[in-house]
């Protein structure tokens, strides 16, 4: 394993204060390490069982869930954001469930006039209910047609949230955990509502803004804002325990799985399908998942079709280095050479 140690190392020069990688091959752990620390308090590395906030990597969890409730026949991709949220936006008749998942809804994200810029912590310290961070999207001024082309909204995966709610008659956090964390044994992951600590062992986080700022810490604030665009709070084991279930064919039929998975342009050298990003490595190597950053965390998890999976992230926002780059010599090591 020296050399994925070392692919560590190189790619955790010169950023953030602690890195943290995990690679599995079908389901089964072969490498963990780490750089730097968990907590400039009380140093320490980071470790395989520390939660921290996965951020958008929330995302395939619940698009599993709507999926889910597709093939059982309790909504349809087709279903128009009126027919389960009457009256919340207007236009409403014209976006539809698969818009929300594929990002091509048209709406603004909410993200930016939450957080303010500069971004600013102190801003997350109450609830916000999921209703009022569409209203603050809606207020923004730069609204599209739906089906245009794709954007990254948190916008739609709050909405798709409202709407498991509405389709299930239940809290998304029960949805989540009777159809996810309970049957694959996620005993340290749940989507907090309201709560601004983080249970359990887990890392700090940090926001650096300039060269010229110290880190602050900022692991602490509602999970409310992020709700089920990015709130989930896990550890790299059972982040790659859960997208090893989902795209070994675990939690979906094939088909539906394969629906999921039918990705279409997006974002520079990515694609987007139904909440799965899909990126190629240099030597054309597929892999499928997901990234996310918020406060005090920016990380990505992928898996290959041949059945590795790596989780990868660091406990700092940082404004000078920027996020965790994709084409890193950690990932081309991870999924391109044998690990062994």
């Amino acid at each position: 394993m020296d050399h994925l140690q070392a692919a560590l190392e190189e790619l955790a020069a010169g950023r953030g204060l602690g890195l943290f990688a995990l690679v599995a091959d079908a389901g089964e752990v072969v490498f963990t390490g780490s750089v730097g620390t968990a907590d400039l308090d009380r140093p320490r590395p980071i470790e395989a069982g520390d939660r921290f906030r996965i951020a958008s990597v929330t995302k395939p969890y619940l698009a599993t869930v709507v999926l889910q409730l597709a093939e059982q026949g309790r909504l349809s991709l087709t279903d128009t954001l009126d027919r389960w949220l009457p009256g919340l936006l207007p236009g409403g008749e014209r976006i539809t469930v698969e818009h929300l998942m594929r990002m091509r809804s048209g709406l603004p994200d909410y993200v930016w006039a939450v957080l303010g810029d500069p971004p600013d912590v102190a801003r997350l310290q109450r609830y916000f209910a999921p209703e009022e961070l569409v209203h603050i999207a809606l207020a923004q001024p730069d609204r599209w047609e739906p089906g245009r082309r794709w954007r990254y909204s948190n916008t739609d995966y709050i909405l798709l949230g409202l709407i498991v709610e509405r389709v299930t008659g239940q809290r998304v956090q029960e949805v989540l955990a009777e159809r996810l964390f309970q049957p694959l044994g996620l005993t340290s992951t749940d989507l907090p509502a309201t709560d601004l600590h983080i249970r359990g062992p887990h890392v700090r986080g940090y926001l650096r803004m300039d060269a010229q700022s110290p880190y602050i810490d900022c692991t602490d604030y509602t999970p409310s804002e992020a709700w089920t665009s990015g709130a989930i709070v896990s550890t790299p084991l059972e982040v790659a325990r859960f997208l090893d279930a989902l795209l070994g064919g675990r939690l979906l039929s094939p088909a539906w799985l394969a629906a999921m998975r039918s990705t279409q342009p997006a974002h520079l050298d990515m694609s987007y399908g139904l909440g799965l990003f899909g990126y190629h490595l240099p030597d054309d190597i597929a892999l499928y998942g997901h990234g996310g950053g918020h406060f005090g965390v920016n990380c990505y998890a992928f898996r290959s079709e041949s059945g590795r999976t790596v989780v990868l992230y660091q406990n700092s926002w940082d404004r000078v280095t920027g996020a965790i780059p994709r084409d890193s010599p950690f990932l081309r090591a991870a999924f391109s050479t044998p690990v062994n």
